[in-house]
């Protein structure tokens, strides 16, 4: 019921691309049961009915260095949500705190991003309050099943999509942060951390 309910929502936009060049969605739906948490478990705004992106912020993208193994490699790349030029087409407005709805139609030759390579993993990264200057955690999900990969705009319309709960679901944070906001903001960045191991082997390697 899950993926025929995000199926329906997909082909809701079909229509809105017959006047577009090549086009892709990329969409997520969640239902009873996976709802998207705080650090401490309570969820997250949904925002006000009929109100498109009023709650908690939610972003569709890529990390540059994402393989099936690793989903979660490299810098993320908003594609969609706040921060993009995309805004959802089927809002998450008026549905019970924790669950959400989106879609985004994608046109060729409009992106604000780097368009990843055909079959890179996508994301989904969730944040604890309304904006991200004021959100203290977050977290990513993304599939290993292949259905989150992204495919190239193309007529007729291409699209992928992240139905919660699935069974291939990976989470940036580990299995144990599943549907939580668990991941201190501002992060480490990769290179960062790659400066941080550096500097760990060279003292070692002087003692």
């Amino acid at each position: 019921m899950k993926t025929l309910q995000l199926t329906l929502i997909l082909a809701f936009t079909t229509f809105k691309s017959f006047s577009l060049g090549a086009t892709t969605n990329v969409g997520l739906l969640n239902s009873v049961g996976s709802e998207l948490l705080s650090f401490t478990g309570i969820p997250l705004s949904a925002g006000i009915q009929n109100i498109d992106g009023d709650g908690a912020i939610l972003q569709i993208g890529y990390y540059t260095l994402a393989t099936t193994q690793n989903p979660f490699l490299g810098e993320w790349v908003a594609m969609t949500g706040t921060g993009t030029s995309y805004v959802t087409t089927v809002g998450d407005g008026g549905r019970s705190a924790g669950r959400f709805k989106t879609i985004s139609l994608l046109e060729a030759g409009t992106f604000s991003f780097v368009e990843p390579a055909v079959g890179t993993p996508l994301s989904l990264r969730f944040y604890n309050s309304t904006t991200i200057p004021s959100s203290t955690y977050f977290n990513a999900v993304s599939t290993t099943s292949g259905s989150f990969n992204w495919v190239a705009p193309s007529t007729p319309q291409s699209g992928m999509g992240l139905t919660l709960p699935d069974t291939n679901a990976v989470w940036q944070d580990g299995a144990g942060s599943a549907y939580r906001t668990t991941i201190p903001i501002p992060e480490p960045s990769s290179s960062a951390l790659f400066a941080l191991v550096s500097l760990g082997v060279m003292a070692v390697r002087r003692r």
